[in-house]
């Protein structure tokens, strides 16, 4: 399931392409976390779960004048991209994504109430047995468009190594019986980026081509030499919408 080294840098070089961003503004869905209320603004829909990211904006310390950089870069792209249905992800909620844990029917019918304390411990006790690699260096290379409802800034390794330790915690989490038997299971492929706004709306053709020209033009004009992000911590935290990812101070983290 998983890309290799080879592999990931042709798909970021692949969804960084200006024709990629076109194809996939076309096809792109919107994504239904995020609801219209009767005043007009945008309310997260209640979806649940843990997940294993890297800090939040807000507590990122090894990233933040990439993360400054990037606020800076979405807040002009999306004047340019003024339509209704196109929702900022919370600038609190900013993150990369190392693995999916567990969420929706599958953390309410498993965990959620009843076995939280377990998971967390499951965690905690995968963490103890791991061994730190050292901290891993990856890049924001530019922006893209995924189908699902979703622009983000795209994440790629500066070389082999980093990419081989990112994914030798990925292994790592899949593979611990514990947290399978608990609902954990890798069903995605590691795609790096940082999600920036969500469609809840859907666009017009004329949008669409609009926001794909955008983002193209952000990429040539910001992205010719790309930003740093280190990777130093991925912590586990809980979520109850897309607006906020939350940890305690006790949770489970894995320091590379």
């Amino acid at each position: 399931m998983e890309m290799n080294y080879t592999e990931y840098l042709e798909y970021v070089e692949m969804v960084l392409a200006e024709k990629a961003i076109r194809e996939y503004a076309r096809q792109m869905k919107t994504l239904g976390k995020f609801k219209e209320s009767t005043d007009g603004l945008w309310e997260p829909v209640p979806y649940s779960g843990y997940t294993l990211i890297t800090p939040t904006y807000l507590d990122d310390e090894e990233n933040v004048d990439s993360y400054r950089f990037l606020s800076d870069i979405r807040e002009e792209l999306f004047w340019n991209i003024p339509f209704p249905g196109i929702v900022w992800a919370p600038t609190i909620a900013l993150h990369m994504t190392i693995g999916r844990l567990i969420s929706g029917d599958v953390f309410k019918q498993r965990i959620r109430d009843s076995r939280e304390d377990e998971f967390l411990l499951a965690c905690h006790q995968m963490f103890s047995h791991m061994s730190s690699t050292g901290s891993l260096s990856y890049e924001i290379k530019g922006l893209s468009v995924f189908p699902q409802g979703v622009i983000a800034a795209i994440v790629s390794p500066l070389t082999e190594g980093d990419y081989l330790g990112l994914q030798a915690v990925r292994d790592y989490l899949y593979d611990d019986n514990n947290l399978k038997q608990l609902g954990v299971e890798r069903k995605r492929r590691f795609q790096g980026h940082i999600s920036l706004f969500y469609l809840e709306e859907e666009l017009s053709g004329k949008e669409r081509r609009i926001m794909a020209d955008a983002v193209s033009e952000t990429n040539k004009r910001f992205f010719n030499t790309p930003l740093p992000f280190r990777i130093k911590r991925a912590e586990v935290r809980k979520f109850d919408n897309f607006s906020e990812f939350n940890r305690q101070d006790h949770w489970p983290v894995f320091r590379l």
